[in-house]
């Protein structure tokens, strides 16, 4: 899989979940360097986590130039009309640097959403108009839609986007259906952090099949994958750190499986090291890495620049 080996890959990073940290490390990341600044969206109440649409307005006033990005907005748990506001105003503030992940979100979650009155039934056909509402409330100055799910005639939404067009929109997807619906319906596809090089190299080739069969442009598809970097004088010292973070996070997670999580899907060690990991990702052409630390994220962000350059020095 070599059709991407002469393209420069982009390096965003991972936010760190403490309001304290957010300001220091969003600016530091745009001093260094990075191409955006990436928050999630979860579901979770296991442990502390801020809103993510909040945390980008926050960093589109502590910063002027970074991307900014989210990843993944689970469809279905807000209105798409609310969403398309809410998602415009984050890109006018930050003048047109957001990007949207979007997923159907995990199974796991819905028994509590539907007990707080969100619908559940039909995650997909939520996402896929939910999508088409948002482009028409973007787009038109009185929209106008017919689906199974929503419909409605001449609704105005302000503000608009920064953009005409709207922010980008990724799909966070694994399985075979899931990842030719994101070629289909969106402007680039999102590997999720906690899956292995290999199997999303497995999942790229199905997204280069789908981009083929369906005649678009490779080059006009975003392609970005998560990755939990961990940098270190030696490897067992990341190892022995990741390994702890990765078990008190992902202990009870019905989907991950925390046991051997570092080895299967981190990168870790001296910079060369991780370098040497990452190339894989590089040479399959992958347009986007984003970096996240599990720990010490102001003291990991200025470490990953030395990665960055071990890459480059290895083109």
């Amino acid at each position: 899989m070599d059709d991407g080996q002469h393209k420069k890959a982009r390096f965003s990073v991972g936010v760190p979940n403490s309001p304290d940290a957010l300001a220091t490390f969003a600016r530091r990341a745009e001093r260094l360097g990075f191409s955006g600044l990436w928050t999630q969206d979860t579901l979770s109440a296991q442990s502390f986590s801020l809103d993510g649409l909040h945390v980008l307005s926050f960093m589109a006033a502590a910063t002027e130039r970074i991307g900014l990005g989210i990843s993944v907005l689970y469809s279905g748990r807000r209105n798409p009309a609310v969403q398309a506001r809410e998602l415009a105003t984050i890109d006018q503030l930050s003048g047109g640097r957001l990007t949207v992940g979007l997923g159907v979100g995990n199974d796991y979650h819905r028994e509590t959403l539907e007990s707080l009155g969100i619908p559940v039934d039909r995650p997909v056909r939520r996402l896929v108009e939910g999508i088409d509402v948002m482009r028409a409330l973007w787009r038109e100055d009185a929209a106008s839609y017919r689906g199974e799910i929503y419909s409605f005639s001449d609704v105005r939404s302000q503000p608009k986007p920064a953009r005409p067009a709207g922010p980008p929109i990724w799909i966070g997807a694994r399985s075979a259906p899931a990842l030719r619906r994101a070629v289909r319906i969106a402007d680039g596809w999102t590997g999720a952090g906690p899956v292995s090089t290999q199997d999303f190299l497995e999942q790229l080739a199905v997204v280069r099949e789908a981009l083929d069969e369906q005649g678009r442009d490779r080059s006009g598809f975003t392609v970005s994958k998560g990755v939990y970097l961990a940098v270190e004088d030696d490897v067992p010292t990341a190892r022995e750190r990741l390994v702890q973070t990765f078990d008190r996070a992902f202990a009870a997670n019905p989907v991950y499986d925390a046991a051997g999580m570092a080895d299967r899907v981190a990168v870790f060690g001296p910079p060369e090291h991780c370098a040497e990991q990452l190339r894989v990702l590089v040479d399959a052409g992958v347009d986007e890495l984003i970096l996240h630390a599990r720990y010490d994220e102001l003291a990991q962000l200025e470490r990953f620049p030395e990665v960055v350059a071990a890459l480059e020095r290895s083109r």
